[in-house]
């Protein structure tokens, strides 16, 4: 019997991956492979009772005449021990299987904190605070947990096996309430965002460090932003855990109200890098401000749509150049230096095309010719606007192409519908109320982590 459940134990260690654990108790069925198990233990008794008897026959002088008929008694029962063990053994290892799910690998340091994260998870939240578990006739049914940490430990995502279980989602609450087991020791990492797996067996979780700050803090009087540019000319540093790489993904869209910091990132941080860093920058705003005056940009709306046309020549002559040296991308020339081109209060200025169909169309074709093929000839373009709505923003075609890297601060970061306009498939977020300079940010070519949109703050000036 003891090798019996040795031999159980050592599957249910190993197996805890491949098989649905199942916690029952006294009022629940026993499943196959227990029902033969308990059979094999108790033939196993009876063949050491009846072995025990035979031995004591063949030493007695007065029931010796007995000891064959035990002998086969116990020969009897140990054939059908071993029976029974035989079949326990390969109902066990016909149970049903879970699908598991193959994380990436993680360092030796997020290995221990994905190891206490998951001991979070125990029966009392898997069941009773999230309900993730199914009640069965043989017990409860307890999900497959994976928990996936960065490296850095400061972002990863909790996969959660899906045992038909996700109808029972409300997708915000669960967030929340993800968040919450979180809460104590770990409370600086928040739920941000949840989806399925592509093949709906598993919910993941992402999780993120909301309390760190990656923000950068600029003290003018002290610092200047030559401590901030990159050896790489077409990096530009956002925060201490965000870069965008302008060669890969050459177009940038802010939305942010009034005062919430989109000038400050564009216009203070943004541009004055880009030059330090050998950057030709222009700022074109609706609305004359200092930017425009500092960076010889156009606030009038004829003569923005002018120079929308005039970097459309610029663009061609670069793409011929490069043709003719028979290249395929701008950095391939050291000549060709990135050109940052910013576009302020796209709202405003579409408000005031409104009163000028022709001059609007003009916008609009040399608007989509610089977002569609501008990156391949080194312009970059920063597409601002307060909001992320149709009437605010650029043409269908120009904001497709500059979809690929947002930032959005403060209320436009809480607005769902916004989020849907700029940031397709990722509308439902928990809802933070961001302050001044924090919001979320994408930029799919800035690393894993940034391909969805996480917690951002701009850089704060002192």
């Amino acid at each position: 019997m003891v090798v019996g459940i040795l031999l159980i134990q050592y599957p249910l260690f190993n197996a805890m991956r491949k098989y649905r654990r199942v916690k029952r108790s006294k009022d629940n069925s026993h499943q196959n492979y227990q029902l033969f198990l308990i059979a094999f233990g108790l033939f196993s008794l009876l063949t050491g009772f009846s072995f025990f008897i035979f031995t004591s026959c063949q030493n007695s002088r007065f029931f010796t005449s007995l000891s064959e008929l035990f002998r086969n008694i116990t020969v009897l029962l140990v054939i059908i021990s071993l029976v029974l063990l035989v079949i326990s053994v390969i109902t066990f290892f016909h149970r049903e299987l879970v699908t598991t799910l193959e994380i990436p690998s993680m360092s030796s340091k997020a290995e221990n904190l994905s190891r206490k994260i998951k001991q979070l998870f125990n029966d009392k939240q898997l069941d009773d605070v999230l309900c993730l578990c199914n009640s069965t006739r043989y017990g409860i049914e307890f999900p497959l947990l994976y928990v996936w940490v960065s490296d850095d430990c400061n972002y990863g995502y909790i996969a959660i096996e899906n045992i038909a279980t996700y109808d029972r989602m409300d997708q915000d609450k669960y967030e929340q309430k993800v968040s919450g087991i979180l809460g104590g020791k770990y409370k600086r990492f928040a739920v941000i965002s949840s989806e399925l797996t592509s093949n709906d067996s598993y919910m993941l979780f992402h999780f993120e460090d909301t309390l760190t700050y990656y923000k950068l803090i600029i003290n003018e009087k002290e610092d200047t932003l030559s401590g901030y540019v990159s050896k790489d000319p077409h990096a530009i540093l956002l925060s201490k855990d965000l870069v965008w790489h302008a060669e890969m993904t050459p177009h940038l869209s802010v939305i942010a109200r009034t005062r919430a910091g989109k000038s400050v990132l564009c216009g203070r941080y943004m541009a004055r890098l880009m030059q330090l860093q050998g950057w030709i920058v222009e700022y074109n705003s609706a609305k004359f401000d200092r930017y425009v005056k500092e960076f010889d940009g156009k606030s009038d709306p004829l003569e923005i749509v002018e120079r929308a046309e005039y970097w459309c020549e610029v663009m061609l002559e670069r793409l011929n150049k490069i043709n003719d040296a028979g290249q395929e991308k701008y950095l391939d020339l050291p000549d060709l230096v990135d050109i940052g081109l910013f576009f302020d209060e796209i709202g405003n200025l579409n408000a005031a095309l409104e009163l000028d169909k022709s001059l609007k169309k003009r916008w609009e074709v040399a608007i989509n010719r610089l977002t569609a093929t501008g990156g391949a000839a080194g312009l970059h373009l920063v597409a601002i606007s307060q909001f992320a709505t149709k009437e605010a923003f650029l043409p269908s075609l120009a904001r497709v192409n500059c979809s690929d890297a947002v930032i959005m601060l403060a209320g436009a970061a809480d607005s769902a519908d916004e989020r849907r306009f700029l940031m397709a498939g990722f509308a439902d977020l928990p809802q933070r109320n961001y302050k001044v300079g924090q919001g979320v940010a994408r930029i799919i070519t800035s690393g894993k982590k940034w391909e969805t949109p996480h917690f951002f703050e701009a850089p704060w000036f002192i």
